[in-house]
């Protein structure tokens, strides 16, 4: 599909959408009105509600779009895009070329009804385009993708063979496709980087199409800018276009910006340091050459154009272009943020002073059709008194950069005047779009983006507003005691805005904002109960001349007591955009209640419980009030009368029954503080609610021997204060075969409380390891309590553990080591065997608990049996039956006394006795020798 199909696509869906919203914008608006007219209802429907949860959550985070701003929808508008969208269709309409398939291009020329009159392209018109009029319509991707297209067309030149011959040029006819123009003019191959950097932003290094990415377009255009093709060494400045050495102040202040834009996104970009650099000296050293060879020192404005060695030796050059001054002025402060922001900069003085100069009446300024003229020569004699469209948008912005610099809202004032002069003389409501100038309504594409461009500026600035809302108080959310305290809220309706400038001390951007208060605005207020219906509204609080307004509202004793109230406030002024913010508050009476002590989680049927609460009385007056305790499920006791002193804390006790036989449950009660129908504080609390009787600490034993007794025992309660209540308690077991089923029945006094206890008798041969037993509070055939007890069937024994070594020497002791758990109640007898004989150990007994059991034996004493032993040893009870049986192998060791006694001597004696012979028969033969 080519880009001029997806195009066309992508705009009528985005048509589609755009009627889409202003139906639902009309249908907003309809049903709004409705709601207005209908807000006495919603405030006589008042319903309050206890449950503030969430509260929080829907004020912070509330949607701005839908705050309620009575019927006047005006204040919602931008004025400076309200025909944006008819202008982009009028060209899209008429002015679209047939140069290249794969892109739209368009042309610049046309008569008043739109009608081409000249099919020549220009590249300034088809760059510029897509940083105005389509900008919203296309994404990051589809404006780098339009740039590279724009670079595949005529209008791109590039000559392979010889470095730095490549850029933009002039124009190229439409008919023959041929270039028309082969100049390449500075501020054409300056647009790209204005396009590139001001629409792709963050996402530079993530987008790539076709291996080309963002910044290596824009280190391209740069490096042919800053090469010989424009850059002039030797006179510091850049020539006109490639063809000429003139210097021209237009491209000139243009180039700088551009310079300026890199060396303040070199980072973003991931361009070279070297790039960074080179952009700032370019832009500085063509400042002061500017400075220094176009500033008219008398007239305090600057020259059209210059020689190649800025020399201005023809009256023509020295002309006062108004185009040239208003991007001399957004120069000059774009270059003063770049230079430390100093507040006696001579770049900002500049700027004021050549606004200055060129705004008197009779100079450029035209103070009856509220516009520029187009062209002043020296001495300020009117050389061009036509009011241009191009010129003005330009000025536009010049007073529109003034104002974000200086907060002065005399240049704000300014540009809303030439706003408002544009769309009565220049815009032509048949056509939508705007004649080129006051006396021309031919429709000219590069007037009408320069237009567009300076009116996205001012909806930028336009949209900048914030209100800020602060009570005099420190809480942020501040309670207000009814009847006694006032409310004291001062709203401040600004400009403002962030931005960053350049410290050239340790080479950084600093971040600044800008906040200027706007006077002269309307300013609302709308009240809100916490469940969000309408309470009141104060309207058209004017600050009028003040930079703040004040509102002062005294709190009524009408107003009902509750957490989260609501004031919507919202402020606007003609050629500002509304803002608006959230403020809560509260009312309390001056009674709090700091704490409630005796009030339980349950309350059983018939219990009396003392109940008091610590109340703060904090307001300056004394009051006497009616304190009562209410709820259905309870017994209400006389209302009693307090008697509050200013500033002192009172403790008021009640007694809190329930009444016998109400249903079970959680029940709401109230502690109510009035004086006559006005609530001063009411307390809502929960509490469940019981039988009229109860048990408490259940004991029982977890583990037992089979056949053995469970011990349960626990507290019964009977809440009745005269009256004596008979339970049952029944103890079953949830399988066959457990325990023998238990039921006893006990009387319980009035307000008595019984201690019980049981035995419950385990069945024989248990072969669950765990079995559950269920305990039952009946009263009558009626089961009120049900508790479940596990228990775990234990052995009468368990061995933890037994030792007996594996290894021992001849004629050695063997210990025999067994530690075993006895889990009855009851001392034991036992006996041990070892190899079917029985042998006394330590003790002939196990007691209830651990036991140990040991025995010492020498398994030989034979210094000639060697090898591995068996030994069984059977551990029996006092009946006889076998609690454990072990075997044991142990390997006998020759130990070293029976190896010299039984081994080495017997031995060494007759070897000694031989050689004894020996050496005496070896003595007597040498003796006969």
């Amino acid at each position: 599909m080519s880009f001029s199909n997806f195009h066309t696509i992508v705009r009528k869906k985005r048509r589609k959408e755009q009627i889409v919203k202003s139906l639902f914008v009309i249908f907003f608006i309809f049903i709004f009105t409705i709601s207005i007219l209908n807000i006495s209802d919603s405030a006589n429907q008042l319903n309050i509600s206890e449950e503030n949860d969430g509260i929080d959550e829907i004020i912070f985070n509330y949607d701005r779009n839908s705050l309620e701003v009575a019927t006047d929808t005006s204040m919602l508008h931008n004025p400076y895009t309200k025909n944006l969208d008819m202008v982009r269709i009028f060209f899209e309409n008429n002015y679209i070329s047939s140069l290249d398939p794969d892109i739209s291009t368009y042309f610049r020329y046309g008569d008043i009804n739109g009608l081409i009159t000249d099919d020549t392209i220009y590249s300034e018109d088809n760059l510029l385009i897509y940083n105005t009029l389509l900008k919203s319509e296309l994404d990051q991707t589809e404006i780098f993708d339009t740039y590279l297209k724009l670079k595949s067309t005529p209008l791109w030149y590039e000559d392979t063979s010889e470095q730095f011959q490549y850029g933009f040029v002039k124009s190229v006819d439409n008919t023959t496709a041929l270039v028309e123009n082969s100049d390449r003019y500075l501020i054409d191959n300056l647009l790209p980087i204005f396009l590139l950097i001001d629409n792709i932003g963050e996402n530079i290094d993530d987008l790539s199409i076709e291996g080309q990415k963002p910044y290596e377009l824009i280190e391209e255009m740069f490096d042919l800018i800053s090469s010989s093709e424009f850059w002039d060494s030797t006179n510091k400045g850049f020539a006109h276009h490639n063809s000429t050495s003139d210097k021209y102040s237009e491209s000139n202040f243009f180039s700088i910006l551009a310079n300026l834009l890199i060396h303040r996104t070199y980072s973003q970009l991931g361009l070279d340091e070297s790039d960074k650099i080179l952009s700032y000296f370019l832009a500085n050293q063509t400042m002061i050459s500017m400075d220094s060879n176009m500033w008219d020192t008398i007239d305090k404005a600057y020259y059209c154009f210059a020689d190649e060695d800025w020399s201005t030796l023809t009256s023509g050059q020295k002309n006062y272009h108004l185009d040239v001054n208003a991007l001399a002025i957004i120069t000059l402060l774009e270059f003063w943020i770049e230079t430390g922001k100093e507040s006696n900069s001579p770049y900002l003085l500049r700027a004021i002073e050549l606004y200055n100069s060129i705004s008197i009446d009779g100079h450029l300024w035209d103070d009856f059709n509220k516009l520029y003229y187009n062209i002043g020569r020296p001495a300020w004699i009117l050389f061009d008194s036509s009011h241009d469209l191009r010129a003005n948008a330009l000025m536009l912005e010049a007073c529109l950069k003034l104002f974000e610099s200086t907060g002065n809202f005399t240049y704000y004032d300014r540009a809303v005047e030439i706003f408002e002069s544009i769309e009565n003389g220049f815009y032509d409501g048949v056509n939508n779009s705007y004649d080129f100038s006051l006396t021309n309504s031919t429709k000219n594409l590069n007037s009408n983006l320069y237009l567009q461009k300076s009116y996205l500026k001012a909806s930028e600035i336009f949209s900048s507003t914030f209100l800020k809302s602060e009570y005099n108080v420190t809480e942020i959310i501040p309670n207000y005691i009814f009847a006694q305290d006032v409310m004291n809220l001062t709203s401040t309706y600004s400009f403002l805005k962030e931005n960053q400038y350049y410290n050239p001390g340790n080479d950084s951007y600093v971040p600044f904002t800008v906040s200027y208060d706007i006077i002269d605005a309307d300013i609302k207020y709308l009240f809100k109960y916490p469940n969000s219906t309408f309470l009141y509204q104060f309207e058209n609080q004017t600050k009028a001349p003040e930079a703040s307004h004040t509102l002062i509202h005294p709190i009524e004793e009408s107003v009902p007591i509750g957490n989260g109230y609501y004031i919507y406030i919202w402020a606007n002024k003609t050629y500002f955009n509304m803002a608006e913010t959230l403020a809560r508050f509260n009312i309390i009476s001056g009674l709090i209640n700091e704490k409630i002590e005796g009030l339980p989680d349950i309350l059983f049927q018939g219990q009396i419980i003392n109940v008091t609460i610590l109340l703060n009385y904090t307001r300056i007056d004394d009051l006497t009030l009616t304190a009562s305790l209410e709820g259905v499920d309870i017994i209400e006791y006389p209302s009693q009368e307090l008697n509050f002193t200013a500033s002192i804390e009172l403790n008021v006790s009640f007694d809190l029954t329930a009444k016998f036989g109400v249903g079970l449950g959680p029940s709401e009660i109230t502690f109510n503080f009035k004086r006559g129908n006005v609530t001063y504080l009411s307390i809502i609390k929960l509490i469940e609610i019981g039988y009229s009787f109860n048990y408490k600490h259940l004991i029982y034993q977890s583990k037992v021997v089979s056949d053995q007794d469970i011990l349960v025992s626990l507290d019964l309660i009977n809440f009745l204060p005269n009256a004596t209540q008979s339970l049952n308690i029944s103890f079953s077991g949830l399988l066959e075969n457990t325990i023998e089923t238990f039921i006893q029945e006990e009387t319980i006094n009035q307000d008595e409380t019984k201690s019980v206890s049981y035995y419950l008798k385990t069945l024989e041969d248990l072969k669950n390891d765990t079995i559950r037993i269920e305990m039952n509070i009946l009263q009558n055939a009626t089961v009120y309590y049900t508790e479940e007890l596990i228990i775990d069937i234990i052995p009468e024994f368990e061995i933890i553990s037994i030792f007996f070594p594996d290894q021992i020497p001849q004629g050695a002791s063997a210990s025999l080591i067994i530690i075993i758990q006895n889990n009855k109640n009851v001392f034991e007898s036992f006996s041990l065997s070892i190899n079917g004989k029985d042998v006394q150990a330590n003790i002939d007994q196990l007691s209830p608990g651990k036991n140990w059991i040991t025995k010492n034996f020498i398994p030989t004493n034979n210094p000639y049996e060697f090898g591995t032993k068996t030994y069984r040893i059977v551990l029996k009870n006092s009946e006889n039956g076998e609690i454990a049986r072990f075997y044991f192998e142990v390997v006998l060791e020759l130990s070293t006394f029976n190896l010299m006694i039984f081994y080495l001597l017997p031995s060494v004696i007759p070897i000694g006795i031989i050689l004894y012979f020996l050496s005496k028969e070896i003595k007597h033969k040498k003796l006969r020798r």
